[in-house]
């Protein structure tokens, strides 16, 4: 039987989709005793070695210094920007409003798609796709202003902002900097240099002298070595060279389905009608966006 062509790529979204909707919670759990740049260093740098190792072994051959290049860059732009810095955010925000800041991920990469002038045609139900979303958004957030009294919240939440707009743009420099290379392996030669960059910021900031992670915090971290990284990042970098970047881009408002409704049901955070109420237009959103870019 003769398989769909677009089969591969939908089932890799789907991991990316669900998967990291996950890791809001890991990361989350992680933090809490685990200093966040170190955590994200070792998260990156184990699973790299990990998928090197493998490839390696397989009689893959090093990619040419060009194109190390590329993969470094992205791994600095994605991994220790995007997801270092998020890891940070997240010891003052929660992973339910963390995934609801990141699911503007879309808006970041189109207009960046838009300044940088390597703009993917939109169809105007796509762009219809896109407010339902974001008006989703707003009922997410209109409850939790109050929130905002405390000084290392907003430099959380900032952080988180940051971060989104980094992984955004690490995304729509992949999309135009293709390469040949087997999409695990390209993450691979992305996470090492990012982990790296990552311990070198963690000792900076002194983290080593405050290591003492508890038992869940390991067990978080696993679960985002191979989970996250591997899974999720790879499957990321295949979904980015088969699909176009504002449909890739969505995968970001049913990781936000997904973190709200673990948050809910592990770490007790609010789960009102407003929040219902945005799960509906945010999995209208996706529908109009994918069904129409």
């Amino acid at each position: 039987m003769k398989q769909h062509p677009l089969l591969f790529p939908w089932l890799a979204f789907a991991a990316v989709s669900i998967f990291w909707g996950t890791t809001f919670l890991a990361i989350s759990i992680g933090v809490k005793t685990f200093p966040p740049l170190l955590m994200a260093a070792f998260r990156h740098t184990a699973a790299g070695i990990i998928l090197l190792t493998y490839f390696l072994l397989r009689g893959y051959k090093i990619p040419s210094f060009s194109t190390l290049k590329t993969f470094s860059f992205n791994g600095v732009l994605m991994l220790a920007g995007g997801n270092g810095i998020i890891s940070w955010g997240m010891q003052y925000v929660g992973s339910g409003l963390t995934a609801l800041i990141c699911a503007l991920t879309p808006v970041w990469i189109v207009i960046i798609n838009r300044v940088s002038g390597n703009q993917e045609k939109l169809h105007p139900l796509a762009v219809l796709g896109f407010l339902v979303c974001l008006i989703g958004q707003f009922f997410l957030f209109k409850d939790k202003v109050e929130l905002f009294k405390d000084e290392m919240f907003v430099w959380g939440v900032l952080a988180v902002i940051l971060s989104n707009f980094l992984w955004a743009l690490g995304t729509v420099y992949s999309k135009n900097h293709q390469t040949q290379t087997h999409p695990l392996f390209a993450s691979a030669w992305q996470m090492i240099p990012g982990g790296l960059l990552l311990f070198i910021l963690a000792l900076f900031r002194g983290e080593m002298h405050a290591f003492s992670p508890a038992p869940e915090a390991i067990n978080a971290l696993i679960y985002l070595i191979l989970f996250g990284s591997i899974l999720g990042y790879g499957s990321y970098m295949y979904v980015i060279k088969k699909l176009p970047a504002t449909i890739v881009s969505t995968y970001a408002y049913i990781n936000t389905m997904v973190a709200i409704i673990l948050a809910w049901f592990w770490l007790q955070e609010s789960m009102d009608f407003s929040t219902i109420i945005a799960l509906i237009l945010t999995i209208s959103g996706v529908y109009l966006v994918n069904k129409n870019s």
